[in-house]
């Protein structure tokens, strides 16, 4: 977010904002105890009831619809990895609202730090890794393995970070390594419209329409970790071409100018 265009947000900008951090906050302190006690009380499926009312809240309050294309791609049962793209931080609501599992997610132990959403996340079964600290990271993956493995999908951001640009960045090979150990299939997803509601560094997102885009699953049965590199690159393909659906995708403008 350059400084030219932080400079015109205007006083209604940061009035949107505030509201809508007040409904973020809110919604919050209604639903994240609510996973808490439910976790607690061992009910699996509850625990992700409020998950889904949270991400509808905060979508609701910012005039975000969500959209999915590909539900049919959706492995009926069984463990899979979801790898989505990331341009903004309306992404994750927008996987969790439209898929028909819950889904949980591997997260930055940073966010884990944020009051009470954080507690809650781990009591989920939120996978937090701490990527300041290889050996611990390890730990952390290797639980998330034993989750799969138990029947959990678990949701990988596979760049690792917002794209500033809303171009799709270099993927980051953990999440492969969590489908091949797990044998479970990848499932490549892309979130389209998301960067232009609310970019990186944006004080409040812009009332739209978000298109969550799932691919066609990608088997992993079989492969080592020396497919890694491989299964990689095949699934940013995958994301890149539902990707190109979005019509501000800024690589699909430059491709096409060539």
């Amino acid at each position: 977010m350059s400084r030219t265009a932080r400079a015109s947000w205007g006083f209604e900008v940061w009035i949107l904002a505030g509201f809508q951090y007040t409904v973020g906050v809110l919604a919050t302190l209604v639903c994240a105890p609510t996973a808490i006690l439910f976790a607690m009380l061992g009910v699996e499926r509850a625990t992700y009831a409020p998950v889904k009312v949270w991400a509808w809240v905060l979508h609701a309050s910012t005039g975000v619809r969500t959209r999915a294309t590909g539900l049919a791609n959706v492995p009926a049962a069984g463990s899979y990895v979801v790898i989505s793209s990331h341009t903004s931080h309306l992404d994750g609501p927008a996987v969790a609202l439209v898929l028909p599992h819950p889904v949980y997610f591997v997260i930055k132990r940073e966010l884990t730090r944020i009051p009470l959403w954080g507690y809650a996340a781990l009591k989920i079964g939120f996978i937090a890794v701490d990527r300041s600290d290889s050996e611990r990271a390890r730990r952390e993956m290797a639980r998330a393995v034993d989750s799969i493995t138990a029947g959990r999908r678990v949701m990988v951001f596979a760049e690792g970070t917002r794209s500033a640009d809303g171009r799709l960045q270099a993927f980051k090979k953990g999440g492969f390594h969590l489908a091949v150990d797990a044998q479970v299939p990848i499932l490549p997803v892309a979130v389209n419209g998301s960067h232009r509601l609310l970019p990186k560094g944006a004080p409040a997102a812009r009332p739209g329409r978000i298109e969550v885009a799932i691919g066609e699953p990608i088997p992993t049965a079989g492969l080592t970790k020396d497919d890694v590199g491989a299964l990689l690159e095949k699934t940013r393909e995958a994301v890149l071409g539902l990707r190109r659906r979005d019509p501000d995708f800024v690589e699909a403008h430059r491709e096409s100018a060539t």
